[in-house]
């Protein structure tokens, strides 16, 4: 993938979040050192050492030279307070916020150094990124100088640390912490961003046993009880064991928290490309794990998987002339279930992540009928009617299917299920002109492409669900999560590519219509490299890292996005009007 420059990034508007506390971009390490800990996949990083104040250096080049120190990598806060008076030194705060920028511009006036740039975001204490907004989107730093011993050095140094938008890209790291949603059967990511380095794996999972973030919170779970901490050292052995002493806590927890504490930890480390296996201790002695024992290792516990792994199909299905049919290299094949009879002029569907039922809506998108894709079942049945433009539906792991019907009074969002229809408001996409939705594969959150006036936005709300009917849910204010530079074109356009990104089809500055891939925390929006053939139509993805990412043409030609080779054209046999895989 290609990152976009990163001030295409920042016209992102998400609710304000207090910067409080430590950023988690150390300048020292709770980890004894093994091995390097890195990213599977991911190459070791060069580290990046400014020099101090020169000799000399007039008042604009020590203000550069202290902001370009706070881009040293490792951090060296050391080095950026050689640029300060004593008392400044001693009074800064960079660990209070950590804001990051692009554009810079250093100016020398009368009497001050300015420095003005774009702001992008900025990360609160455990690394979740929140975009400025139009009001918060400048940076405008007037810092005072005074001579000590006859060289300039800042009196006011700004709160908190500064980077550019390369640094950004170049040293920090998408994460996951992972919490379990209420029914406690999945785990539900919540992204954070860290940088690579001997303290990562401590960082993960100080930050995992704080909670969730912000916007998570009490909606996930987790199983750490309250004040568990790690007491002690993280250790990486040469062999790649990861020990985690823990505190007193861990004492208190039942065998089944044990176990779900050690899910929620396998997938939080999961992409450390070092880490194997993990031990967890109190007082130096190992916890025992049910059904794990003493060691567990990283790849335990699939079942819990967002993208639900062990549970989701991952058959590329679309619609054709002769109704719901299954694509392959060899072309495509009707269903043999109750589902793939009388249904050939559909407009749209979706197929139920186990891949047991699928939902078909009519061609004028005024009904929605569900039956069995492989079997006969019971035939099929209609799940809603008399509605008014249905757009694609979308079900998620808990059996639950989403139905958006675009009325003259705007959106109306239902959850169904068989022989019930709940219409449920979200703030934000209900009453609002939606051009197509999907529910990500794990119930957690709703992506939405809206139309306001001559803008399309995307909006992702939070789904909180009752642990005993999941199909009862409450939905938070839906949040944009990118802004105008990228115009949504299309219907029904827009799916789920990761369980913390989706894919959709837009136009970049008035070019050609093209997929992207948008980070649900609005830090990052990327196309993909390789030429595409085709103007595309249709999109269609899942959150498994093993399934590859589709187009479609207007003419029904498929073609298929592939790491290695770039774009595809799927077998000239395999032609369907919507492409889409289960969920």
């Amino acid at each position: 993938m290609i990152r976009l420059p990163c001030r295409r990034l920042a016209v992102v508007v998400l609710a304000a979040v207090t910067m409080a506390g430590c950023v988690s971009i150390p300048t020292d390490s709770s980890i004894s050192r093994g091995r390097d800990v890195g990213v599977r996949d991911e190459p070791q990083l060069n580290s990046n050492l400014p020099p101090g104040p020169a000799s000399g250096a007039s008042r604009e080049d020590i203000v550069a030279g202290f902001f370009d120190a706070m881009l040293a990598y490792p951090r060296q806060d050391a080095l950026a307070r050689e640029f300060l008076t004593q008392r400044a030194a001693e009074e800064w705060t960079p660990d209070q916020s950590l804001v990051v920028y692009d554009d810079q511009e250093v100016t020398d006036g009368p009497d001050r150094v300015t420095v003005q740039a774009l702001r992008l975001g900025t990360l609160d204490s455990r690394g979740a990124w929140t975009s400025s907004t139009p009001a918060t989107s400048k940076v405008n730093v007037s810092l005072r100088t005074e001579l000590v011993d006859g060289q300039w050095r800042i009196e006011n140094p700004p709160v908190g640390t500064y980077i550019d938008a390369d640094y950004f890209d170049r040293y920090l790291e998408p994460f996951s912490l992972y919490f379990f949603d209420p029914t406690e059967t999945i785990l539900t990511p919540d992204p954070i961003y860290l940088p690579l380095g001997e303290s990562t794996l401590a960082l993960l999972v100080e930050d995992l046993l704080r909670g969730p973030s912000l916007r998570l919170a009490g909606i996930v779970s987790t199983a750490a009880p309250r004040g568990l901490t790690v007491a002690g050292a993280v250790t990486l052995s040469t062999t790649g064991r990861a020990q985690i002493p823990l505190s007193s806590q861990a004492r208190e927890m039942s065998g089944n928290q044990r176990r779900l504490l050690a899910a929620q930890l396998t997938w939080t480390l999961k992409p450390l490309t070092e880490v194997e296996s993990i031990v967890l201790t109190v007082d130096g002695k190992r916890i025992e794990v049910p059904g794990s024992g003493a060691a567990f290792g990283i790849d335990a516990f699939s079942g819990y998987d967002p993208a639900g792994f062990g549970a989701s199909l991952r058959q590329l299905f679309g619609l054709s002339s002769r109704g719901l049919v299954t694509v392959s290299v060899d072309g495509t094949s009707p269903v043999t279930g109750s589902i793939g009879r009388g249904h050939n002029d559909a407009r749209s569907g979706a197929v139920e992540p186990s891949g047991d039922r699928a939902a078909l809506v009519d061609a004028v998108g005024h009904r929605l009928v569900v039956g069995e894709v492989s079997t006969a079942g019971t035939g099929t049945s209609v799940w809603f009617r008399n509605g008014t433009d249905l757009l694609r539906p979308s079900w998620d792991i808990h059996h639950v299917l989403w139905v958006v019907d675009a009325t003259a009074q705007g959106a109306a969002v239902y959850t169904l299920t068989a022989g019930r229809s709940r219409r449920v408001e979200v703030a934000g996409i209900s009453g609002e002109t939606v051009l197509g939705f999907a529910v990500s594969r794990d119930g957690a959150r709703l992506a939405a492409i809206v139309r306001e006036r001559d803008k399309t936005k995307l909006l992702i709300s939070i789904i909180d669900r009752s642990s005993e009917r999941p199909a009862d849910v409450d939905l938070s204010a839906a949040e944009e999560v990118e802004g105008p530079d990228v115009t949504f074109s299309g219907t029904d356009n827009v799916t789920w590519l990761s369980p913390t990104s989706v894919a959709v089809l837009a136009n970049d500055d008035g070019g050609d219509l093209q997929p992207f891939e948008v980070r649900i925390d609005g830090s990052n929006l990327s196309t993909f490299d390789g030429f595409l053939p085709i103007r595309p139509v249709t999109i269609a993805a899942a959150p498994n890292p093993d399934v590859p990412l589709v187009v479609g043409s207007s003419n029904a030609r498929l073609y298929l996005r592939s790491p290695e080779a770039g774009w595809a054209a799927y077998s000239q046999q395999a032609k369907v009007r919507q492409p889409f895989y289960p969920g």
